[in-house]
């Protein structure tokens, strides 16, 4: 049986949900929500920081500040809860729940074209279940648990 924890962190597809900027509970979100209680009134030095230091980095900071607060909100809470809120177009979810599987590797179609993947998330989803298969989702799971999602 697979431990929650591990079901909570990695989807059917193999992505870590707990990673995905979107989460509710992922770090993204925990560090963007530190860093603007850090920045505080910012926007507001930013003005003067552009003609104070002569740089006009800081004209762009109200889209980071729009970025980092979409970062910082609250979204998803995981692909085994609700539907992505991140992959508009994802197929996996319903075929998992349909086929009541953990993972799409275990699927006899497995690779199919249902996930509705771009091209490049489609390449790493079938490496990712490769993977899964061959050491076991406990073992991918603590290979994968400190690398980033986004790479």
């Amino acid at each position: 049986m697979i431990p929650q924890q591990i079901l909570e962190a990695i989807a059917p597809c193999g992505l870590s949900c707990k990673k995905c900027f979107a989460h509710i509970d992922g770090d993204i979100r925990k560090f963007s929500r530190q860093l603007n209680k850090k920045l505080g009134n910012f926007d507001i030095y930013a003005r003067r920081f552009e003609t104070m230091v002569g740089d006009p980095i800081f004209k762009k900071y109200p889209d980071f500040k729009e970025m980092l607060d979409y970062f910082a909100s609250d979204n998803c809470r995981g692909c085994r809860h609700e539907q992505c809120k991140l992959l508009k177009t994802c197929g996996v979810r319903a075929c998992h729940q349909e086929k009541n599987l953990d993972y799409c590797y275990e699927c006899e179609d497995f690779p199919c074209q249902k996930t509705g993947f771009d091209d490049h998330l489609f390449k790493r989803w079938v490496k990712m279940n490769q993977r899964i298969r061959e050491v076991g989702i406990e073992t991918y799971y603590e290979e994968t648990k400190d690398t980033p999602r986004y790479v």
